[in-house]
């Protein structure tokens, strides 16, 4: 049996969750903004590393080396190893909390269980991101990976910093591994955009009919709206792109030579072609999400 609300009850409930929803919105907020000074954070150690291990190397290399200067440089290798890594973890944990509690939801779904395999039981809703702020986002990730890993590549052509420090004290291949990960990062946000626009361009065309779907609507569904494949593939993608360069580090530049070169482009190119062939895939399924019946900005579990 249920029972109604009084008119003066329901104000309550109404304010209440009221209330609730615009305190999670602030500390949504806050989540965000201490994700993002992660992020910075994450960034000052992976480029002050570099930096302290460049002027180790240097007083090692003028006849300076003592027991202060090796243990400063054993700190600084170990925090570029795992650091980053410990201070992304937390910044994501913070970025996905506070952006759902910021401009999202979460509740049971209400699609009827059928069929053999596990259907959703929360569905999460997101303002969508507007087109100039997701650009730009995007771009300062792209920004950040040409950073980390432009700079090695172009001192491996050029023999120029930070080819110039020592093996004993060498980041490239820590800042091209950090690099490899947000460039993944930054062509799934740019994927992201990429449907966003797609989805966007049916729209004006189908109008409210788009929420039908189209050919294929089951499979289309299951892979761009139950697992984000189309994410996940360009992700996966762009960090073998960005470990592609490492294979040349030593057949490049001042100290290579053709037949090193021609000895390691084989190494190189399985990592780039699968890494190509995967962003396609990823592209080619996010310009078909609108098949998938579902609209932006909302996701649903598994369990």
């Amino acid at each position: 049996m249920t029972t109604e609300l009084t008119e003066a009850e329901a104000e309550a409930l109404l304010a209440r969750k009221t209330y609730v929803a615009k305190a999670n919105r602030r500390f949504g907020r806050r989540l965000s903004i201490a994700g993002v000074v992660l992020v910075a954070l994450c960034l000052v150690v992976l480029f002050g590393g570099g930096l302290v291990l460049t002027l180790v190397g240097q007083a090692v290399a003028a006849g300076t080396a003592n027991d202060q200067l090796d243990g400063l440089a054993g700190i600084a290798k170990g925090s570029l190893a795992a650091l980053p890594a410990l201070i992304l973890l937390f910044a994501v944990c913070c970025l996905v909390t506070g952006e759902q509690l910021r401009r999202g939801s979460m509740a049971p779904s209400s699609k009827p269980r059928t069929g053999p395999l596990p259907t959703a039981s929360v569905v999460s809703e997101f303002r969508v991101l507007g087109v100039g702020w997701h650009l730009l986002w995007s771009t300062t990730g792209l920004v950040v990976a040409a950073l980390l890993s432009g700079i090695p590549v172009v001192s491996w052509f050029t023999g120029a910093w930070p080819e110039t420090v020592s093996d004993d004290h060498s980041f490239s291949g820590l800042w091209m591994i950090y690099g490899s990960f947000a460039l993944g990062i930054t062509l799934a946000s740019f994927t992201s955009l990429i449907k966003k626009l797609g989805y966007v361009r049916q729209y004006r065309v189908r109008g409210a009919a788009i929420s039908d779907g189209g050919p294929g609507k089951s499979f289309w569904r299951w892979v761009d709206y139950r697992w984000r494949f189309d994410l996940w593939l360009t992700g996966a993608g762009g960090v073998l792109l960005g470990l592609s360069p490492m294979n040349l580090s030593m057949a490049v530049g001042p100290y290579g030579s053709a037949d090193a070169l021609s000895a390691e482009l084989p190494g190189f190119f399985r990592l780039a072609g699968p890494g190509v062939l995967l962003v396609s895939l990823g592209i080619a399924a996010a310009l078909n999400f609108w098949r998938a019946g579902e609209p932006l900005g909302s996701g649903e579990s598994f369990t």
